[in-house]
């Protein structure tokens, strides 16, 4: 899935914001297990995911915490640093050979200058990643281990199947084991 091809879908595109994607954005194969972003570094790439997965996670008492999953289609960024200008807390890791296309986001922003068209696009790749931060905040505060299994299993089913299941129990904010009796519940 291409971005503009996914782009298209939500807004107009023009010649100049298709002159950008040609000349500022990139698109490569990563291996299983690469970091695409990482803790304490200033990481300002949007990426987009073409085909494969990669997962947002930090380190607390040795263990790794998974926040996020991205899969087909799904924008995403080390959004701590875009936004306060200070060293992500987050790595972001391919969970299996993905093609990923990605772009500086200080381009994006000169390219709001170029059209309304342009900043447009501009405001659809922001818009998405607060509107994933703020589902994510929602889903952490008010719902509970069975309803964010359930939401995930809707939303993105493929995680299920593609993401170890001990990635899947601490991006729920659960153990393994309450993870496999939601699992045989359901």
């Amino acid at each position: 899935m291409k971005l503009l091809e996914q782009l298209s879908k939500y807004i107009k595109t023009d010649s100049e914001t298709e002159n950008f994607f040609r000349k500022e954005t990139e698109t490569k194969v990563f291996a299983k297990g690469e970091l695409l972003s990482k803790q304490n570094t200033f990481n300002r790439t949007v990426f987009f995911m073409e085909e494969g997965l990669a997962r947002t996670f930090y380190y607390e008492k040795g263990k790794d915490i998974t926040t996020n999953f991205y899969s087909e289609g799904k924008v995403f960024a080390s959004i701590d640093t875009i936004f306060t200008d200070e060293p992500t807390r987050y790595n972001i890791e391919t969970l299996e050979e993905s093609k990923i296309t990605f772009c500086n986001y200080d381009k994006l922003e000169e390219l709001c200058s170029v059209s309304l068209t342009s900043a447009n696009f501009s405001r659809f790749i922001l818009g998405n990643l607060m509107s994933q931060m703020a589902k994510r905040i929602n889903s952490l505060q008010y719902m509970t281990a069975k309803e964010k299994y359930a939401q995930l299993l809707e939303e993105n089913p493929n995680i299920i199947l593609r993401a170890p299941l001990g990635m899947i129990a601490t991006y729920l904010g659960i153990s393994q084991e309450t993870l496999s009796r939601i699992r045989s519940e359901i």
